[in-house]
């Protein structure tokens, strides 16, 4: 490549970046309405205004009050709020086609990393926070007479890193064994493959005009359909959705390691959430059915926004029956996914 062609390739990956990330953010702030929408009608209530929960909520809390939280390394506790968005944008962008160019990141092993990252996030938060609505109160409690002799004192969130770690061990793995089959189908670790092998007319060089529909999606395959239940549960389980919400339980944790985030750290929190949900959902959409994310075509970019709503739809539906699971129903539930999980790789190859 001639240093032109570096340049000019460097050019157009800036610009599809920001492109892709202005209206992946905007567009994974209406999800969450959509979301509470469906979940309100089918429990026979009016639900919330579209625009509320995801667009609305992340502009209310930029204007509140700033508040110090109390943490054991205050600044880091902070500083991880902006490290996710940085993570959950960098998964996006490796389902746009310019990074599927960048040193190996758009692949596997790039989606894989990206999604540890974030899961980890949550360890991180639930050890350092150390009050309750920045407010130090250890538990038990202090007051003369109320001392317990002999006793650990620890805070809540704490309970919810454990939870956090325990749901990265095992909660998690199935979302990782359903995101090797179509690069399994593909014979490649690389997501350009995976979108070729299903939709061959597509490339992403050719003018903004362009448009191909994949001729032999994995989706409509047997360990295709499999794997894609899979992700869907391990879709629910990485956003902490019921049934898989334990991080956040309300009964005991409220929040969980988020409790703490106020006014400009709960927005940003928001804005990570909702961009992770939309993240996962368009690489369902470009490795399941080979339509990609791309900023500089038009209608492949609509079409993958569009089949994107396929997963907070039905994440909205379990939502709106499903209990909470403790882990006495995790453990069984992630083993068994994960082992229809295996069933689909080992059908990828032999097809």
């Amino acid at each position: 490549m001639t240093v032109d062609a570096s340049v000019f390739f460097i050019a157009r990956l800036v610009v599809s970046s920001v492109i892709a990330l202005v209206i992946a953010t905007l567009y994974s702030l209406v999800l969450p309405g959509i979301e509470r929408k469906i979940q309100a009608r089918i429990q026979q209530r009016v639900g919330p205004p579209i625009l509320m929960p995801g667009f609305w909520s992340v502009i209310k809390f930029t204007y509140k009050s700033k508040t110090e939280p109390i943490a054991q390394m205050p600044r880091l506790y902070k500083f991880l709020i902006g490290f996710g968005i940085g993570v959950v944008s960098l998964l996006l962008l490796f389902n746009t086609p310019y990074w599927w160019f960048v040193l190996g990141w758009g692949s596997i092993l790039g989606i894989a990393g990206m999604l540890k990252l974030e899961e980890v996030l949550y360890v991180f938060m639930g050890s350092q926070s150390q009050s309750v609505l920045s407010t130090s109160m250890p538990v038990p409690d202090t007051v003369k007479g109320s001392k317990w002799p002999d006793i650990r004192r620890e805070f809540n969130e704490q309970h919810s890193a454990e939870r956090a770690l325990k749901m990265m061990l095992i909660g998690s793995l199935p979302l990782y064994l359903a995101l090797i089959v179509p690069f399994l189908v593909a014979r490649s670790v690389n997501i350009s493959a995976v979108v070729f092998a299903q939709n061959p007319a597509y490339y992403p060089f050719t003018s903004w005009l362009s448009f191909s529909l994949p001729t032999n999606p994995v989706l409509f395959t047997v360990p295709g359909f499999i794997a894609a239940i899979v992700y869907f549960l391990g879709f629910v389980i990485i956003l902490n959705e019921k049934p898989f919400s334990i991080l956040k339980a309300k009964v005991d944790l409220i929040e969980g390691g988020v409790l703490e985030y106020a006014a400009n750290l709960r927005a940003g929190y928001y804005v990570m959430r909702n961009l992770l949900m939309f993240a996962l959902s368009s690489m369902f959409v470009t490795l399941f059915l080979g339509i990609p994310f791309d900023p500089f075509m038009p209608a492949m970019l609509l079409l993958n926004m569009v089949l994107s709503l396929i997963l907070p739809i039905a994440l909205s539906v379990l939502v709106a029956f499903s209990p909470i699971f403790t882990f006495r129903q995790i453990y069984p539930t992630a083993i068994g996914l994960s082992a229809l999980g295996v069933l689909a790789m080992i059908l990828a190859v032999s097809i």
